[in-house]
């Protein structure tokens, strides 16, 4: 009996100080890094060029790059892990590039009408340490949004724009963050 109370103590010891996954809430950036600079995101997307005999030329919303540089600062902020800083005060630097912003129908009625849209936005993101320049982070970061265009859940496309704008923004600081 004494050496099953004592089998029973260590495994039950194991168990309490053995980590389980390792999932931790805690940043993975390095200890230095505690200010970030966000770049104006830039517009690479060539609006003249030519996809398809459907939709011969890209949809794109104006300002939509500022948005996005808007919605990032304002998500670092909010997450609280890393301060907003200039340039020249920060510890690393975010640049990012507007790729792509598209529109693709979704679900068509029994007319063969759109009811349904997808607005993806679609970015290229570096994350930097700027004392010595080494990329952290290169991702391609596409943040979406469905919308309808009517009924209940009927939703405008600039609704859904920010929607998406946000999801981007979200992505770009899990990114950071998180750093998976």
């Amino acid at each position: 009996m004494k050496r099953n109370n004592f089998l029973l103590s260590v495994f039950l010891t194991a168990i309490l100080f053995i980590p389980g996954c390792g999932y931790t809430t805690q940043s993975l950036l390095p200890e230095n890094i505690r200010r970030v600079c966000v770049e104006p995101v830039k517009n690479s997307i060539n609006l003249t060029g030519e996809i398809t005999d459907k939709t011969p030329f890209r949809v794109y919303r104006p300002g939509i790059e500022v948005e996005i540089t808007n919605a990032i600062i304002n998500r670092y902020i909010f997450d609280g892990t890393l301060k907003v800083a200039p340039e020249e005060k920060a510890d690393a630097v975010l640049e990012a590039s507007l790729v792509d912003y598209r529109r693709d129908a979704l679900r068509y009625s029994d007319g063969e009408e759109v009811q349904e849209y997808r607005l993806n936005v679609v970015i290229d993101a570096t994350f930097k340490e700027k004392s010595t320049g080494k990329v952290l982070w290169t991702k391609r970061i596409n943040g979406d949004s469905t919308f309808f265009l009517s009924g209940s859940r009927a939703i405008s496309e600039d609704e859904a724009a920010s929607r998406a704008v946000e999801d981007t923004a979200r992505r770009v600081v899990e990114s950071t963050i998180e750093y998976w």
